[in-house]
């Protein structure tokens, strides 16, 4: 078994392995809770994240319902994707993982109890994959902040999307890998404009559960190799989910963050919201005024009441519905 760490402490939540095909075993959290029934949430992280940087978040949660949480491929506390890595973390592989860690969980909780699923940006696309293009929508909702939909060439936010995209790639492939200690790491984004806005609980868990100690012991290195990062944005360049999405079939709130804000992490993923939304049937849309595509980090009140909110307004479809 991999000896990689948890990116949430076993302290704050139990971890199993999920694995799929052959492919790289994925890492669990079931959240410590005094919830033991009724409804349960799903949650997945952003690119080059992982479930551990919600922590404190995903805590929140956990006092009013289940809360499980994991890391894909690559990330946290799951295992490296193999090479080549356009294969290994293309779309339908990523969606099928999410598959996986679904059944898992409904194994769990009991395959007849209610399971939502919510995501941060990355991993709300593999929902999207899963439901527009393979017909499986297993969760009683959808909650997604910002999936990083790339529309088609007759859109106009196509070129736009590919631009920024780019940007992302060459930054992930830049990125330094090799950290004293997370402080170090804590100490730069703090120094950062760009995680200006970022509550600061949020950014020292962010930065402890993002990195492992180096294979030599000398310091420490992020748990999503900047190659695998990368191949996660340019994953998202593959429009046909977004040719697709208007078959995704589950009540779905699509939270944006506000197109005029300045800094923070390049994304076209707000200019696409709407349309998005335009093309789910029955999806609803909600924006997080003043803030960027970290959304979560930075107004995790406000995000935190969106999702119970997007929960109950799925609830209410599913019981019109009969």
């Amino acid at each position: 078994m991999s000896v990689i760490p948890p990116s949430i402490p076993e302290d704050a939540a139990e971890n199993e392995w999920v694995g799929i095909n052959g492919g790289p075993l994925l890492r669990v959290y079931t959240l410590n809770s005094d919830v033991t029934d009724g409804p349960a949430l799903l949650w997945g992280h952003a690119n080059g994240f992982s479930a551990g940087s919600y922590l404190p978040w995903l805590q929140r949660i956990a006092k009013h319902m289940r809360v499980f949480a994991f890391d894909a491929r690559g990330h946290g506390g799951s295992e490296p994707p193999g090479e080549p890595l356009a294969e290994t973390c293309q779309a339908d592989t990523l969606a099928w993982d999410l598959a996986a860690v679904t059944n898992f969980v409904l194994n769990r909780i009991g395959l007849h109890q209610v399971l939502h699923f919510a995501a941060h940006s990355y991993t709300g696309l593999f929902a999207l994959r899963l439901g527009a293009v393979h017909d499986m929508t297993p969760w009683h909702s959808t909650t997604l902040f910002e999936p990083p939909l790339s529309p088609t060439p007759d859109e106009p936010n196509h070129a736009i999307a590919q631009e920024l995209a780019g940007q992302l790639i060459s930054g992930a492939l830049r990125r330094r890998n090799a950290w004293a200690n997370p402080e170090a790491l804590l100490e730069r984004l703090s120094g950062s404009s760009a995680y200006a806005a970022w509550d600061r609980e949020m950014m020292e868990v962010h930065c402890h559960a993002i990195l492992h100690p180096a294979a030599n012991g000398d310091g420490y290195v992020l748990a999503c190799d900047p190659a695998v990062e990368a191949a996660g944005y340019q994953m998202t360049l593959d429009s046909s989910t977004y040719a697709s999405v208007d078959k995704f079939d589950c009540p779905t709130t699509f939270i944006v963050s506000d197109l005029l804000k300045e800094g923070g992490t390049p994304s076209w993923a707000s200019r696409v919201q709407g349309l998005a939304a335009n093309r789910v049937p029955g999806a609803r849309l909600v924006q997080v005024p003043d803030t960027g595509h970290m959304m979560i980090f930075e107004k995790p009140d406000e995000c935190l009441r969106l999702l119970f909110e997007s929960i109950d307004a799925a609830n209410a479809t599913r019981a019109a519905r009969g």
